[in-house]
């Protein structure tokens, strides 16, 4: 079932409830105090929906082990040039490998990009096949947005895609089972550090840094989906910053493949 419709019907129980407290039907405070249940109810499920570290409506993995100090750096909505490549520099300066999320029609633009990302030793995942708000697509909008997206970045690469995070990390019970339907496990993240608002390279890397810790999942953007204007350079100025502030802490940057890892 959508979330949509759970909140719409929420909605008009509430309404039908008040509605009858005020004509005598039902008792005014019973109404009332059923009411408030009602919206209260919707507000947790709207939530649950929206807010990344839960798995109510599906397993999502949301960080890794915390036995071993490592990080996973994680850049949605590419590929974006120039910016995906000139983040690749960086990381290849750094030696260090991350996980691309990236979004299928930008892939089908860019398959270039997306070579060199898998060429560099990058783990590529599924952020959707066209960026949007998957709780607003139908059944068949959704499954069809899901998979367009992995086929696409499967036959630039020639490798299966494992992963997938819903934009914005929205999810609900019908979008966890089209990204189950798909073989995906589902991704969000640990650390936030809000970089597509482009509050400062400093900024950013201080807010990654203050809440690292063993196994975290970092979410920076290497693109500006769906609207591809934004700059990203702030972000890739950032990216240095933060591999080597975390790494003379003794952080070691993973994969998503090699963060989920049991060992």
């Amino acid at each position: 079932m959508r979330i949509i419709y759970l909140l719409l019907g929420c909605a008009m129980f509430s309404t039908a409830l008040l509605w009858s407290g005020r004509f005598g039907y039902v008792k005014k405070f019973t109404a009332a105090c059923a009411a408030a249940a009602s919206m209260f109810l919707s507000g947790v499920l709207l939530l649950l929906a929206v807010l990344p570290g839960n798995s109510f409506y599906g397993e999502v993995i949301t960080c890794g082990s915390a036995k071993h100090k490592q990080i996973a750096l994680t850049f949605d909505d590419g590929p974006y040039p120039p910016y995906t490549g000139q983040l690749l520099k960086v990381l290849a300066d750094k030696n260090i490998h991350a996980t691309f999320f990236m979004v299928g029609e930008n892939a089908a633009k860019h398959p270039e990009i997306v070579k060199m990302v898998q060429a560099g030793g990058h783990e590529i995942a599924l952020h959707a096949g066209r960026h949007q708000d998957l709780l607003k697509l139908n059944q068949t909008e959704l499954q069809k947005n899901i998979v367009y997206g992995k086929e696409t970045l499967e036959e630039i690469t020639g490798q299966p895609v494992k992963f997938m995070r819903p934009p914005h990390g929205f999810k609900d019970w019908q979008v966890m089972a089209a990204i189950q339907k798909a073989q995906l496990t589902a991704v969000n993240w640990s650390v936030i550090p809000r970089d597509w608002t482009n509050p400062g390279a400093q900024r950013i890397a201080d807010r990654v840094c203050f809440d690292a810790e063993p196994g975290a999942i970092v979410l920076l953007h290497d693109g500006d989906s769906p609207k591809n204007m934004a700059s990203r350079t702030q972000t890739i100025a950032a990216a240095a910053q933060i591999i080597d502030r975390l790494r003379s802490e003794g952080y070691q940057f993973v994969t998503i493949s090699e963060i989920t890892q049991e060992n």
